[in-house]
């Protein structure tokens, strides 16, 4: 998402301090044109339709809906409530460190959203040349917060019109229990669905066991054929149809579709269930596959290329291992 799409309305800073009896918030008064204007914004529009968040939905007698305002003039109650939880757990669990708080009310296109993010506080290293220009010496700096390309905290978003919930997949631990702390201790959400990541790779990893138990030969040019089935149908329909994937991909081979449907059924993806995925998806499984030999040799291979024949030959032999014939030799160096 392009930062130009986010309208930011209202913003509170807080201080998630283990060692502090209590958490501090206030509101932040919004400068835009500014540079912390400008990182909140990068922030919350890198994030905001990241393939790696977890999801969820939320019923109308949740503890979310208890807890959301009706509008952006209560956002400070939601933001005690949430500050607070933060600010327990962090005491009470061995591995969240201590950071600062945004919580931003933002408007994208036309639909209220509430973000929160917990910044990891970072000790660094500064270098410092005195007056004279003739001693360089390093400090120690502590409390600074990270780059929004950094990926040093944790985060949650919340569309409140259509009642979803998606959030980083940070787990911190209590004693003997692990969990992600954002849904279960934070927005005391019972389940959370897989990240548009996952389910993809979920019906890559069922498809290529598949091929790689029913088919010899032909296995290397299957994966390929693979590869452009799913990209085609994510680029037509917005969706992956696993039974569509399965019909296309295994229609030559029964025992091939019984093995990718197992698979599937063993991670809980079902056939019949079309899965949504995002335009980042979408431009990813467009590119382009990458071979890499028993060498480390690395090729780069565009998907409309992968099953021309004329362009590369692909060979197994009855260990697995894959020879690959590149016909085109009119290349150049680049």
């Amino acid at each position: 998402m392009h930062s130009a799409k986010v309208e930011l309305e209202r913003c509170f800073l807080c201080s998630i301090d283990s060692a502090k009896a209590y958490v501090s918030y206030n509101e932040y008064t919004l400068d835009p044109g500014s540079e912390m204007h400008q990182y909140m914004l990068n922030l919350f529009a890198k994030n905001f339709d990241n393939i790696s968040s977890k999801k969820a939905s939320f019923s109308g007698d949740s503890f979310i809906s208890q807890i959301l305002p009706e509008n952006v003039d209560g956002f400070d109650a939601f933001v005690d409530v949430v500050a607070d939880e933060i600010h327990t757990l962090v005491q009470e669990a061995v591995d969240l460190p201590s950071g600062s708080g945004l919580f931003l009310w933002a408007t994208v296109e036309e639909q209220p959203i509430i973000a929160f993010f917990k910044l990891n506080y970072q000790n660094k290293f500064t270098c410092l040349v005195s007056d004279d220009s003739k001693e360089v010496s390093w400090e120690k700096v502590y409390r600074l917060l990270p780059a929004y390309t950094q990926n040093d905290y944790d985060y949650f978003y919340i569309n409140i019109f259509d009642r979803k919930v998606w959030m980083s997949d940070t787990v911190c631990h209590i004693e003997l229990e692990s969990f992600n702390y954002m849904s279960d201790r934070i927005l005391h959400i019972e389940k959370l669905d897989r990240s548009e990541k996952e389910v993809v790779s979920v019906i890559r990893d069922a498809a290529v066991s598949a091929i790689e138990e029913c088919y010899k030969k032909e296995a290397p040019t299957k994966v390929f054929e693979y590869r452009n089935i799913i990209a085609d149908a994510a680029l037509d329909y917005d969706v992956i149809k696993p039974v569509e994937v399965e019909k296309k991909l295994f229609a030559d081979n029964e025992d091939a579709a019984k093995v990718y449907r197992q698979k599937l059924k063993e991670r809980d993806i079902p056939a019949d269930k079309p899965q949504p995925v995002s335009k980042k998806t979408q431009r990813q499984l467009q590119k382009k596959q990458k071979i890499v030999t028993e060498s480390g040799i690395e090729i780069l291979v565009p998907i409309e290329f992968l099953e021309d024949s004329d362009v590369f030959e692909y060979k197994q032999d009855e260990l697995g291992h894959v020879s690959i014939t590149i016909n085109d030799t009119n290349g150049t160096l680049k």
